[in-house]
């Protein structure tokens, strides 16, 4: 399932919402690198998402396609829950932002952590 972030219809629109903002902030910083250089450019923010997309789509390469412009770097925090047919099952997971680039921001496939408690 293709990621619906904040380009799509306001019908479908579905981007990850940032709950905490990093404690280094984000100035100085393009975000345009694929590890923290320095305390500036660090992440550290946290994000919560929630979709019907397969947990092997979240860590596709810039699967976030709008993360550079909703503001995440390298470092930070995506939680959140995979839901299947109709909310019938569901899984949590979390990772960390390892790339951010003008085609998006990804998801290290090292740092994902998902759990199908039922």
């Amino acid at each position: 399932m293709a990621y619906s972030g904040t380009t799509a219809a306001t019908s479908v629109s579905n981007p990850p919402r940032k709950m905490v903002e990093g404690i280094a902030g984000n100035a100085g910083t393009t975000g345009l690198t694929t590890a923290p250089g320095n305390v500036s450019g660090q992440g550290g923010s946290l994000w919560f998402y929630s979709s019907t997309n397969a947990t092997t789509d979240l860590v596709a390469s810039g699967f976030f396609s709008d993360g550079k412009n909703l503001g995440m770097r390298p470092g930070d925090m995506v939680f959140g829950v995979q839901f299947t047919s109709a909310g019938s099952s569901v899984i949590t997971f979390q990772g960390a932002i390892t790339g951010v680039s003008t085609s998006g921001a990804s998801l290290s496939t090292g740092s994902l952590i998902t759990s199908t408690f039922g």
